[in-house]
């Protein structure tokens, strides 16, 4: 049972994260539309004395100004939707480590290659001094 809730765990979360997003995308755009449309209504100059067009300026401000809050909204959204695809986007982020870990497993087996070789060299090596050193300690006629 526990291991049927954590394959079905992750995937409501992330449909509740999308919920989320998509519901504050279409608060904001509707404010927006909203707005707009009331920015355009009071627009209208049919027969208003200045107290009526200084109280539809500042309508129009407000609006105006929640306009502005709704797109830092969308903005700032944008910005939180980036983020939660380079930390979600587990495609990507696997493939990425598959790719390093190929790399790795190559640089590795280029290593071993190269300590065998140094290896063989080594023995080489020790081997030619040691018969020159036995060869010179068991003919002790040949040190001219």
């Amino acid at each position: 049972m526990a291991f049927a809730a954590t394959q079905t765990g992750p995937r409501p979360v992330l449909l509740q994260i999308e919920d989320q997003f998509n519901k504050r995308i279409d608060d904001d755009v509707g404010k927006l539309v909203d707005c707009f449309t009331d920015i355009v209504k009071v627009g209208e100059n049919k027969d208003k004395d200045k107290f009526k067009v200084a109280q539809e300026g500042y309508q129009i401000e407000s609006q105006a100004a929640q306009i502005v809050r709704s797109c830092e909204s969308l903005l700032s959204l944008i910005g939180e939707l980036k983020q939660n695809l380079l930390l979600n986007d587990t495609k990507t982020l696997s493939k990425l480590r598959k790719t390093q870990s190929v790399k790795l497993e190559k640089d590795a087996l280029a290593i071993k290659d190269q300590m065998a070789t140094m290896k063989e060299e080594l023995a080489e090596t020790v081997y030619d001094l040691e018969s020159v050193s036995y060869r010179s300690l068991t003919d002790p006629y040949d040190q001219k």
